[in-house]
């Protein structure tokens, strides 16, 4: 039989302490979101990433049955805009101030080139 080597204590060995309770007078206050810019970017981000999984998955569906497909160079440049967001977004979501702001600019533009040259055009 495997367990603990000494028992419990029981009866008067047993000490207990109190665990004191939250005041209930302390304001409720809401958590901080971290904004609407920030959020649409990590939205985008994900978008990105979807877009490169569905491109890459193309392109091994089209290989195996013997189509050209998307072609190599659009599964690497969505996969490599896909991953540059994610890690433009991650540096968003970190730091404050006009460092962030630019992290959202470049995640808004890598989105907008990936979409523009590889879905639009």
């Amino acid at each position: 039989m495997t367990g603990p080597t000494e028992r419990l204590p029981v009866g008067e060995d047993v000490n207990t302490v109190e665990i004191p309770l939250p005041d209930d007078d302390a304001p409720n206050t809401p958590a901080v979101r971290s904004g609407f810019w920030r959020e649409l970017a990590g939205a985008l981000a994900l978008g990105l990433c979807v877009l490169a999984l569905l491109v890459l998955g193309l392109q091994v569906l089209d290989t195996a049955h013997g189509v050209p497909g998307p072609g190599v160079w659009t599964v690497i440049v969505h996969v490599f805009c896909a991953v540059a967001a994610v890690l433009l977004q991650r540096q968003a979501d970190r730091r404050a101030g006009p460092q962030a702001g630019l992290a959202i600019l470049l995640v808004f533009v890598l989105t907008g080139v990936t979409v523009w040259f590889f879905w639009w055009a």
